[in-house]
C-alpha cells in the first residue's frame, strides 16, 4: 500500500560541475573530466568516466597526474560563476513542475507535489529528467519519497543502481522494507561521521535497521534528532520544505600521504586542497567557522 502522504522529490545534478563543463564543449562527450578547486589544488568534481578511472573526490592534482596523462583526462579550473548560473537555470526548469520548491544546494532541490497521486510517479520523474536535460543540458537523478529523508535515499538509489534508469521511488512501505536493508547507515541524511559509529556499535548497520528502531529509544539515545530520523525513514514527515537536519558541529577533511613528504610546496598544495574541501563542506551546510 502506498503512503498516504504526498510525494516529495529530490532532484540532484549528476556530477554537476563536470556536467556544466560538458554542456559548453560537445567534444567532452564520453571523455573523463575533472574540475579543480579555486587554487587548482584538488579534484572537486569528476565525470562518471573519471570516477571509473578510480580518481577519488578531493584528490590532489599532483597525486593523479599519471592517471590524467595516461587516460587523456581533461582538467578544468573551477568556474563557480558558471556553475551558479547553470544551477539557477535548472531551478527555473524545476519550477515549471511545482511552486513548492526548496533549493537545498547548488545541485540539489526538493520539490513537493501535494496534488500528485502515486500511480504515475516514475513517469513524472522521467519527465523531470528529460525536461531538465533538454532545456539545460544537465543530467539529473530523481528520488521520490513521502519524507525528505526517504527522497534523499531514493535519489541515492536512482544514481547508484542502473536498473532504476535515473528515477527511484520509496513511496511504498513494501518497497522500503526490502530496499532500506541494503543501504549502509552512513548514506542516511543526517547521520554524520560522529553518529554512524555509535549506531553501528548498537548493531544498526543499515537504513532498515534504523527504521526498525523504537522512536522512543532513538530519542533517548540520540535526542529528538534520532527520533525524527526513525520516523522519517518510516514515511512520517517531520521535515517540511526549508527544514534541514541540525548543523554538524565540525567539518573534518583528512588524507594520508602514504609516504614521507619533504617538499614544502607539495605540503602547502595539499594543505590548500584540504582546506578548500573543508570550506565546501561548511558552505554546503550554511555554516561558518569560528
Amino acid at each position: 500500500m502506498a503512503s498516504s502522504f504526498p510525494p516529495i522529490a529530490l532532484v540532484d545534478g549528476n556530477n554537476f560541475f563536470a556536467s556544466c563543463e560538458k554542456v559548453f564543449d560537445p567534444s567532452l562527450r564520453g571523455v573523463p573530466v575533472i574540475v579543480l578547486s579555486n587554487n587548482d589544488g584538488c579534484a572537486v568534481a569528476r565525470s562518471s568516466e573519471a570516477k571509473a578511472l578510480g580518481i577519488p573526490m578531493g584528490a590532489p592534482l599532483f597525486k593523479i597526474r599519471d592517471i590524467v596523462k595516461a587516460h587523456g583526462v581533461r582538467v578544468f579550473s573551477g568556474n563557480f560563476e558558471l556553475y551558479g548560473d547553470m544551477s539557477r537555470r535548472v531551478v527555473e526548469v524545476l519550477s515549471t513542475f511545482t511552486p513548492d520548491l526548496e533549493v537545498y544546494s547548488v545541485d540539489e532541490s526538493f520539490l513537493a507535489f501535494p496534488g500528485q497521486g502515486h500511480g504515475r510517479i516514475l513517469e513524472l520523474g522521467q519527465t523531470i529528467r528529460e525536461r531538465v536535460e533538454r532545456w539545460t543540458g544537465i543530467p539529473v537523478g530523481v528520488g521520490f519519497g513521502p519524507t525528505k529523508t526517504l527522497a534523499k535515499l531514493a535519489n541515492y538509489l536512482a544514481k547508484k543502481v542502473a536498473a532504476f534508469d535515473g528515477v527511484a521511488s520509496l513511496m511504498e512501505p513494501e518497497v522500503r522494507a526490502v530496499v532500506l536493508a541494503q543501504i549502509p547507515i552512513g548514506e542516511v541524511w543526517g547521520v554524520g561521521r560522529a553518529l554512524a559509529p555509535r549506531l553501528t556499535a548498537m548493531g544498526i548497520r543499515s537504513a532498515g535497521d534504523l527504521a526498525g528502531l523504537d522512536p522512543r529509544r532513538a530519542r533517548k539515545a540520540f535526542t529528538v534528532v534520532g527520533e525524527r530520523l526513525v520516523r522519517e525513514l518510516n514515511g512520517l514527515p517531520c521535515l517540511g520544505l526549508d527544514d534541514v537536519p541540525p548543523a554538524r558541529q565540525s567539518a573534518v577533511v583528512s588524507r594520508s600521504f602514504g609516504r614521507p613528504v619533504t617538499s614544502r610546496d607539495e605540503l602547502l598544495e595539499a594543505l590548500a586542497a584540504f582546506a578548500h574541501r573543508a570550506g565546501e563542506k561548511i558552505r554546503d551546510e550554511g555554516l561558518a567557522a569560528s
